[in-house]
């Protein structure tokens, strides 16, 4: 793309740059601004436009009134003769959360509800039968876990919490128990309808599954305890198993032919609970026991290529489980308290009503009214809370063994400064890392098992003290959790969450068999597509007609995954580039440590795709050492990727760095390979130090 290069001789050559940003630095003309101050203050001869350009898109057929998105474009030249336009398409808006510690918890619930979606793109179906049953096993037991165990685990806990915190005196003087239940489940009928509606209308799928069981759930009970049906069926419910004995269940006189306490509608439906939680435990031990099998055929015909991916899978399904668990008990757990309190006030009542009797205490005191507590039971509080803490602890252990892989990664980094690409092939991975997998499912396996011999071990001393010990810790836990929701935890979320949405389709939402005519578009990556469509927008807008002699397109990290699809899915005429040959820099990408060695979709194994392996002039594809996100990529046959491994600086800050905008400058002077041609002879030694354009020139 350099003057008197490509464009035959000619003195001057427009080049258009098309950026795309990544996580992090989503500020409308923060990416385009950067690059080109970096570029201009930098390298030699660059000079930039004072000021900026600020345009406003609208997205036809997205909604009425359709949304807009901002544009922004600025110029640059070079001395040589270069002119440069840039334009930043800006997508953030789309996946970003709102700031808030609330904002951040919903979009931790998002990640933890769609997260099997990455399972579904994972595991392909064509390759082998374990992959084809293990991802039905995967997809039902995600099912459960967003539809209708988080459900009842609402509409269970909403009953208790009314009947726990609710004066006394309703019970006895207002309203029976019947009757509150009826309330309390018709509200949340009306609101989860209501909540239903809005989101159809927005054609928001996030909550589909989980707000349509819960409109299911809260109608089934509340009809069932309209006709005196519930409690009768509750009765059919197994018991569980506590020990050595079965919990007696309460008899049909205490719960059906005499008044009805609380801790009947309560117990009966944490029972179902507890059964489901067991059911889908059970699932996954099952597909514990389809790893193992791959894992002895692994071992046998040497073959490994499948175990990352299908451990990996199992692993989003334990932490979507137990992320659920930590979050919503966290949520929770001032109700866990109360029923508590109300065991040891119950106890403590008639040493406080026989000191009234007795006239030593006035039967108005604040003592005397703080035994008046609900009549209500519940002697699964404590198991309950165990199992909390065991897979808050374990949620604990992860975050504390992730903090340590940063650590080691950080050691391992500042030590091979000197050889920087032997250090990054030798980096552990911190996403998906085999170790952290292995020891989450591990970790489970303990914590399942813990749900049925738990009570065998309460009479075990030493359980019991340590079990002493592991409460307080969930309760620190519980407490402290809302605070971690800030900046950090945000980004880790956007981040998973572009995962998701790049591989979302709403046919894996079960809520789609029951109304098909809210998803007739089931089968498309919708969220996908709108990214793509405003990419498109941009290139018709501001470089299909500009006559560009070439267009380089920038981006990070999701970004590059962005434009990597374009250019697989639209060549190799590329309409909207003008018929110019493009080429590619991309930095912090996932493309290589993530996409290609999880997602069958973007598999190095396949044929490179057409269009770009007739158009595509450079391939520049740069990551720095400590990159948790971003790394080598792959190129696919008949393609090539120029590597090159930056110093520690983290996922963040690319856009202002010196390597960044020498690469830009190789491209366009005209200082790099083909993509197209096949590498030439291993270059000759040197040094990591040497400029990125030497090491350029050296390799074409």
């Amino acid at each position: 793309m350099a003057a008197g290069g490509p464009s035959g001789g000619r003195s001057r050559v427009r080049v258009g740059l098309v950026v795309v940003h990544g996580v992090g630095e989503t500020e409308p003309g923060y990416c385009v601004n950067a690059v080109l101050d970096t570029l201009a203050t930098t390298r030699p001869g660059y000079s930039v436009s004072p000021a900026n350009e600020y345009n406003r898109m609208t997205e036809p057929e997205v909604g009425n009134p359709p949304p807009v998105f901002p544009v922004i474009r600025r110029g640059a030249a070079h001395n040589s003769g270069i002119e440069i336009e840039a334009v930043e398409l800006h997508w953030a808006d789309l996946t970003e959360g709102q700031p808030g510690r609330v904002n951040t918890l919903l979009q931790l619930f998002r990640v933890i509800f769609e997260s099997h979606h990455l399972v579904d793109a994972m595991l392909d179906r064509t390759r082998d039968v374990t992959s084809w049953i293990l991802r039905k096993l995967l997809w039902i037991a995600g099912w459960l876990i967003r539809g209708p165990s988080a459900a009842l685990t609402i509409v269970t806990s909403a009953i208790c919490a009314l009947f726990l915190f609710e004066p006394v005196s309703v019970t006895t003087e207002m309203m029976d128990v019947r009757s509150q239940v009826l309330v309390m489940t018709g509200a949340i009928f009306i609101a989860s309808l209501y909540v239903f509606y809005r989101i159809s209308r927005q054609q928001d799928y996030s909550w589909y599954d989980t707000v349509f069981w819960l409109v299911v759930t809260s109608l089934a009970v509340f009809a069932l305890t309209y006709y005196n049906a519930l409690l009768v069926l509750l009765q059919y419910i197994p018991e569980l198993e506590i020990g050595p004995q079965r919990l007696l269940a309460r008899g049909v006189a205490d719960c059906v032919g005499g008044p009805t306490n609380a801790a009947c509608y309560i117990d009966g439906l944490y029972k179902i609970i507890i059964w489901g939680w067991r059911f889908w435990g059970g699932m996954m031990v099952f597909a514990a026991v389809l790893l193992g099998f791959a894992w002895v055929r692994a071992r046998i015909t040497r073959d490994r290529s499948r175990l990352g991916t299908l451990s990996t899978s199992i692993a989003i399904l334990i932490m979507q489980f137990m992320l659920w668990t930590t979050v919503v008990v966290s949520v929770i757990y001032p109700v866990l308290n109360r029923a508590e309190t109300i065991t040891t006030l119950r106890e403590a009542r008639p040493i406080v009503q026989k000191a009234i009797a007795a006239h030593e205490i006035q039967p108005d005191s604040p003592l005397a009214k703080l035994v008046q507590v609900p009549n209500i039971e519940l002697d699964w509080i404590g198991r309950f809370k165990f199992i909390y803490a065991a897979t808050a602890v374990t949620v604990l252990l992860m975050i504390l063994a992730s903090i340590l892989l940063i650590e080691i990664r950080q050691f391992k980094a500042r030590r091979g400064r000197s050889d920087l690409e032997q250090t990054a092939r030798n980096m552990p991975r911190l996403l998906f890392n085999p170790a952290l997998v292995g020891l989450l499912i591990f970790a489970f396996l303990v914590v399942f098992a813990l749900v049925f011999v738990q009570p065998y071990l309460d009479k075990n001393q030493m359980f019991v003290t340590l079990r002493g010990y592991i409460l307080p810790v969930a309760a620190v836990v519980a407490l402290v959790l809302p605070f971690f929701f800030g900046r950090r935890v945000a980004n880790v979320a956007n981040f998973a969450r572009d995962l998701i949405d790049h591989h979302y389709q709403p046919r894996q939402e079960t809520a789609a068999y029951f109304i098909p005519s809210v998803f007739r578009i089931r089968n498309r990556r919708l969220r996908r597509e709108r990214i793509q469509s405003r990419l498109n927008l941009v290139l018709e807008h501001f470089v299909q007609n500009q006559g560009y002699d070439g267009v380089i397109f920038l981006a990070h990290s999701q970004g590059s995954v962005i434009v990597y699809d374009y250019l697989r899915d639209n060549g190799p005429n590329y309409t909207r580039l003008g018929d110019a040959a493009p080429a590619l820099l991309t930095f912090g990408s996932p493309l290589g440590s993530i996409y290609q060695k999880y997602f069958h979709e973007y598999a190095a194994a396949k044929q490179v795709p057409i269009g770009i392996a007739s158009k595509l002039k450079c391939w520049i594809n740069l990551f720095r050492v400590d990159d948790y996100i971003g790394g080598r990529i792959q190129p696919p046959p008949g393609l090539r990727v120029d590597n090159h491994v930056m110093g520690l600086g983290g996922h963040t800050g690319y856009w202002t760095e010196p390597d960044v905008a020498e690469a830009l400058d190789a491209i366009l002077t005209g200082k790099v390979a083909d993509a197209t041609k096949p590498p030439p002879l291993p270059p000759p030694p040197m040094t990591p130090s040497a400029p990125y354009a030497v090491r350029a020139m050296r390799r074409a």
